[in-house]
């Protein structure tokens, strides 16, 4: 038997090889990505290192940038709004997440029913708010919960109601800024559960009916297993989207009344444009950061421990 002569060959089979071997091995490859990984950054790793940077000073438009240590982290955890913006957030954040898993499955297992030739369209209808800026769904839920002009306030009038001040009053605003953000994000589940759901086996649906399955028992047994890496993806994603969503919670009640509904986004713009105290705000964006990336790991773990089950 012919013994290899190429000592990097050798090594990459037996797992040993270095870093410069990978390197005179695929130079040209290297060479090809070089631009793109020097783009990505300046454009996301610098930002964010600046920011961290940033956290630790007193940064402000009128020139200043002294090293002040963690006196922003120490502002944080004394600033009452800042500790109730970050409660409201997380129920904001999770509270949308859970409805928009909810309503993105169960909209593609009923599409996934349809026939093929009306299911494109209907699909196209059905996952179309998603695809809507938020600033422009925001201004739809405005015009339909308004309580002066809203579609909902002239239809309680109809009837001889009071109408509900939903973005104003009460628990409505909460309710209503759950279900606006569910309403235009549900469909970024939905996609990638129809598409889960056609990459799944006919035969084991076929399987399993002949075991005397139901429609529940096939659902739990087949369809569930196949999604619970979709499911790690659509939480890790929307999670951190709900956590930065802006627009549309600004156009609905702009953290008010009062400061009732002031989410993480929303109280980093006054800190950062209105109060003009950069340092502070990129602070309150670091948190958010972090929040993002715990509750990736989590996600993920948990999602890992649970494919055990059925490897």
């Amino acid at each position: 038997m012919s013994q290899p002569t190429d000592t990097a060959k050798i090594a990459q089979y037996v797992g040993e090889e270095s870093l410069t071997d990978r390197i005179r091995d695929h130079w040209i490859g290297y060479l090809f990505i070089a631009p793109t990984f020097v783009m990505f950054a300046l454009l996301f790793y610098f930002p964010i290192l600046r920011g961290v940077w940033l956290t630790f000073t007193n940064f402000s438009i009128d020139g200043s940038n002294a090293f002040i240590g963690l006196d922003n982290y120490f502002w944080l955890v004394s600033n009452d709004l800042f500790v109730y913006s970050l409660g409201w957030t997380l129920v904001f954040a999770f509270g949308a997440l859970a409805l928009q898993l909810f309503l993105g499955l169960l909209a593609a297992l009923l599409l996934n029913e349809v026939r093929k030739g009306v299911g494109d369209w209907l699909q196209a209808v059905v996952f179309s708010p998603y695809f809507a800026a938020p600033l422009a769904s925001g201004v739809i839920w405005m015009f339909f919960l308004g309580q002066n002009y809203g579609f909902v306030a002239r239809l309680f009038r109809q009837f001889g109601l009071q109408p509900i001040a939903f973005l104003a009053e009460g628990v409505w605003p909460f309710v209503s800024l759950i279900v606006a953000q569910a309403w235009h994000d549900y469909a970024y589940a939905g996609i990638i559960y129809a598409a889960a759901l056609k990459s799944i086996p006919p035969d084991q649906y076929e399987a399993a009916a002949l075991d005397g399955a139901g429609r529940l028992r096939r659902f739990r047994d087949v369809t569930l297993p196949h999604l619970l890496t979709p499911t790690a993806i659509i939480l890790a994603i929307r999670t951190t989207w709900n956590l930065a969503e802006f627009a549309q919670p600004y156009q609905l009640t702009g953290g008010g009344p009062g400061t009732s509904t002031m989410l993480l986004s929303i109280l980093t713009y006054r800190v950062a444009y209105v109060n003009f105290e950069f340092g502070r705000a990129y602070t309150i964006g670091m948190v958010m950061i972090a929040i993002s990336i715990v509750a990736a790991v989590v996600y993920l773990k948990t999602i890992q421990s649970e494919q055990q089950l059925y490897v």
